[in-house]
């Protein structure tokens, strides 16, 4: 019985991944070394690449989710720059807004990095 277990679960460790998710590791992988620079200048969002992967999908999901992110937050940013506020109301709400912002674009990195391994992945599994 313990050694059906056994090789029930090597089986299970040694079963491979499925392309999708190959493709996502081999993205985040790829992506993890692609470099960007972020400006915010009051409503003026802008990235651009310092460091590319040599593959232009992967180096846009960089930027891509910085511009989801600063559009999503647009409100705050603006509310951020507001000079009627104190300086350190000011200080403060941005320090928190570069958290939540940190936070958005590693949550849509990961979902932008799934739909590009999606989309190669059925463009890899149509014949011809």
């Amino acid at each position: 019985m313990l050694l059906m277990l056994m090789m029930t679960l090597a089986a299970d460790q040694a079963a491979p991944m499925s392309p999708t998710q190959d493709e996502i590791v081999v993205i985040g992988q790829r992506l993890s070394r692609w470099t960007g620079k972020y400006e915010i200048r009051g409503a003026k969002m802008k990235c651009s690449t310092k460091t590319s992967t040599k593959d232009i999908e992967i180096d846009a999901i960089g930027c891509q989710a910085f511009q989801i992110c600063t559009d999503t937050l647009k409100s705050r940013i603006a509310a951020s720059d507001d000079t009627q506020l104190d300086k350190k109301a000011r200080l403060a709400m941005k320090v928190e807004l570069r958290r939540d912002l940190t936070d958005c674009v590693m949550v849509r990195r990961a979902e932008l990095i799934e739909a590009l391994a999606a989309r190669r992945a059925a463009k890899n599994s149509i014949p011809g």
